[in-house]
């Protein structure tokens, strides 16, 4: 069959996605043209449609895109461990080879959403200002390890962002729909990204026409106004504080913390009406920072490397230091039973600490910066509080696509141990620390 490529009428759908249980965000997904194809005459200027990738290659709206792939190993481009040819196999090279790395299997109907060179043009602007790369960065990673890290040069930053900006443009818009869930609940990118609530059910649901008259069947939709929203290319950054989330555990002087210190289990279903009244901790547990005797403790928590350059407010979920006795015998009964016991105990129980940054900003020996330490923060211990640590703090560079390095955060224990200051002892303050997570929330200018 030979076929040919031509347009539909264009069409906007609103749509909610939400890709967290707390967060609903609506906005106009994606404005499409959707492409059809249909039997021409034979002729010296027909093109036979015969995959996916001769779509992109031979569509003139896409030639952009077409261009990117050309130019990155598929590897890189995209997550095809199941499709990687044999040594001295395929040409490995070939575009055609790269782009159906995900999309070779003849019993599967891809969906992919092709931007067109308007469309890249627009999400690449928007794009650019969170992928600026250092020159050189702190080999975190080996760092822990060995207790002095090294720092590795980026020989082209210009490369990795724009590297880094295709794959958002193109990875987490290819959907194998043969391998989603029945009710459709959520969207599942051949690269890993999840697409969920109305957004995924409108792409499943909406009339598709087949580009392929071979093995590999799929659907095309040229993508005309890039408007993915910020959840999807600038996504908050949660670190869950556990026993991994240390930086320097192991070989630094400067993570100092009782022995006592650990994950503590919070049962939900044990003590459902307590954290109703004083707060809820995510994933049901939360860390206990013990004190060194009488000093205070002091640790640097991993921020990963998903952060990107751009600006954070960045906040601790703190828990009450009275959440570590509840599996105590008659302590949780005391809590429900009598109205002020438990504000008694909190007014004894209040904690503090400092936070500083460690994050890079192309420094000339290649060593991360530290910022200013905040004011002493004070959080009474009544109940799990998010507490804002830095407003507007714009990281310089991005991390994001870096294996070996990632910004930190140093908190340290604030209560003095004598004296009258307003963070002494003698006002009811402790040495320790309860934390359950820091939350970087993304925020675009």
């Amino acid at each position: 069959m030979i076929l040919m490529a031509c347009t539909q009428t264009t069409f906007a759908q609103k749509v909610v996605l939400h890709l967290s249980n707390q967060q609903k965000t609506e906005y106009s997904l994606l404005q499409v043209d959707s492409i059809t194809f249909k039997e021409v005459p034979t002729g010296s200027d027909i093109i036979i449609i015969n995959d996916l990738w001769d779509v992109i290659q031979y569509y003139s709206a896409f030639y952009k895109m077409k261009e990117y792939i050309e130019e990155q190993k598929p590897g890189i481009l995209f997550y095809n461990k199941d499709y990687l040819p044999q040594k001295g196999g395929q040409n490995w090279d070939m575009a055609l080879k790269c782009f159906n790395a995900q999309i070779n299997e003849g019993d599967s109907a891809y969906t992919i959403m092709a931007l067109n060179f308007e469309a890249w043009d627009k999400a690449k602007r928007k794009l650019a200002p969170l992928y600026r790369y250092a020159n050189k960065y702190e080999d975190r990673v080996e760092g822990e390890k060995y207790g002095f890290p090294n720092t590795r040069t980026i020989e082209d930053p210009d490369s990795l962002a724009n590297l880094s900006i295709g794959m958002d443009m193109t990875c987490p818009l290819i959907f194998n729909r043969n391998e989603q869930p029945e009710d459709k609940s959520y969207m599942v990118s051949t690269h890993g990204d999840t697409l969920r609530g109305d957004a995924a059910a409108w792409i499943m649901d909406i009339p598709h026409h087949t580009p392929s008259c071979g093995a590999n069947k799929g659907y095309c939709y040229e993508v005309r106004n890039w408007a993915m929203p910020k959840e999807w290319y600038f996504p908050d950054v949660e670190v869950e504080v556990d026993d991994e989330a240390f930086y320097g555990k192991e070989s630094f002087t400067h993570y100092l913390v009782g022995e006592d210190s650990r994950k503590i289990d919070f049962d939900i279903n044990k003590f459902s009406d307590i954290a109703d009244k004083y707060g809820r901790v995510g994933r049901n547990d939360f860390y206990w920072l013990a004190p060194i005797v009488t000093r205070t403790p002091n640790v640097e928590i991993k921020l990963t490397n998903n952060v990107m350059s751009g600006k954070y407010d960045i906040y601790a979920v703190m828990v009450p230091w009275w959440y570590t006795r509840l599996d105590e015998e008659g302590f949780a009964d005391s809590i429900r039973n009598k109205p002020a016991f438990a504000d008694s105990i909190s007014a004894s129980t209040k904690m503090c600490f400092t936070a500083q940054l460690h994050y890079n900003n192309n420094a000339t020996n290649g060593k991360d910066v530290t910022s200013k330490k905040t004011p002493v923060i004070e959080y009474d211990g009544t109940k799990v509080d998010t507490i804002k640590i830095f407003e507007d703090f714009e990281f310089p560079y991005s991390y994001k696509n870096l294996r070996y390095s990632y910004p930190t955060l140093q908190i340290s224990g604030a209560t003095k141990g004598s004296g009258s200051g307003e963070t002494s002892v003698k006002k009811g303050f402790k040495f320790g620390l309860c934390i359950d997570r820091l939350i970087l929330k993304s925020k675009e200018e």
